[in-house]
């Protein structure tokens, strides 16, 4: 247990938490998700999901000389 000068201190800095602003939050954070799938999308190397995995899942099984997907 805290000294009660310790706890007197603690609550009075926690009397005014500062305010939080989700909105403003979220907004940015859409923002940030939706240029980053822009460039994601304007990026010509990637290759589809589906090809990827198959080939993370052969290097996992030990085939370690697949050939990687090719960029479209």
């Amino acid at each position: 247990m805290l000294p009660a000068a310790a706890r007197m201190r603690y609550s009075l800095r926690m009397a005014h938490p500062a305010p939080i602003i989700e909105d403003d939050e979220d907004a940015a954070e859409a923002q940030a998700l939706a240029a980053a799938i822009a460039e994601s999308d304007a990026d010509p190397r990637t290759a589809p999901h589906e090809e990827v995995r198959a080939w993370l899942l052969r290097l996992a099984n030990g085939e370690f000389d697949a050939p990687p997907p090719e960029a479209r």
